[in-house]
């Protein structure tokens, strides 16, 4: 009986082993979030996300729609519901601006026609839940000394054609009613309240536009990390007690309370990591 050749059989085997060898696919990407050291062929690399955790309270109590509360003068009033958007997410990272990656176009008001026009696709409607937002896509890591957003929309967002953005988007047809028409835009903030613990008494809805507030930016400095190839997690606190602090709810003054809640603004939102 003829054998082969030990040196023959070794190439065989390494044949063998070599035509049944399949590659791994796998992300080779040490910045994406299912980087994969152990892959041989590079695809489906997912990058980080800025994620954004609205912790919202009431001085300290965890705050809930629709609930009474006691302001610092002893009066008892209901939060039934607030909601507000939030865009244009900016961190700063020594003295160089970086934003989230993901744009959308959108159909937009241009005068009595319409147009589409490219915006970042950064637009939170922030109500009760969710808790967390994922603001979009933001591959940058190391250490940001300072960061801003706008409470509200741009000039241009404001343009934007409720009926004609895509279903769920925070600037599609709400539910609540968030956009009024084309010349007012879209309400920036808007807060249901009802002035005393009767049942009977019937709720105000606070409506703010950006004739009410401007342009505001939430901003805030200190050291916020984003390691790589992790999610880049922020807080954003939202206390309403100092949101509706000063306001006379025994007085039914609509344009006293909104003009009380703009001045605590500043106040009203904080944000850490």
């Amino acid at each position: 009986m003829n054998r082969l050749p030990l040196a023959t059989c070794y190439l065989l085997f390494a044949l063998c082993l070599s035509a049944c060898f399949e590659p791994k696919e796998g992300c080779l990407d040490i910045a994406a979030i299912n980087f994969d050291a152990g892959a041989d062929k590079d695809c489906c690399c997912e990058y980080p996300k800025l994620v954004l955790t609205v912790d919202q309270v009431y001085d300290t109590l965890l705050f809930r729609n629709d609930s009474l509360y006691l302001n610092s003068s002893g009066q008892i009033f209901r939060i039934k519901s607030v909601a507000f958007y939030l865009s244009d997410f900016q961190l700063f990272q020594n003295g160089e601006v970086f934003t989230v990656s993901d744009t959308l176009t959108l159909n937009t008001f241009s005068g009595s026609d319409t147009s589409s026009q490219r915006f970042t696709n950064d637009f939170q409607l922030v109500r009760r839940t969710p808790v967390d937002y994922v603001i979009g896509t933001f591959r940058q890591d190391g250490n940001f000394e300072a960061l801003n957003f706008r409470l509200g929309l741009s000039g241009e967002a404001q343009k934007v054609i409720p009926s004609k953005a895509p279903a769920n988007h925070p600037l599609s047809n709400q539910p609540d009613i968030l956009w009024r028409d084309q010349s007012a835009g879209f309400v920036f903030l808007q807060a249901v309240v009802v002035r005393d613990s009767m049942g009977a008494t019937q709720p105000d809805t606070l409506r703010f536009l950006q004739s009410d507030l401007g342009q505001p930016r939430i901003g805030a400095t200190g050291f916020f990390v984003h390691p790589t190839g992790y999610n880049f997690p922020l807080v954003l606190h939202v206390d309403f007690k100092k949101m509706f602090e000063g306001i006379n709810w025994s007085m039914h003054d609509i344009l006293a309370w909104k003009t009380r809640i703009v001045a605590n603004l500043d106040s009203t939102f904080s944000v850490s990591q």
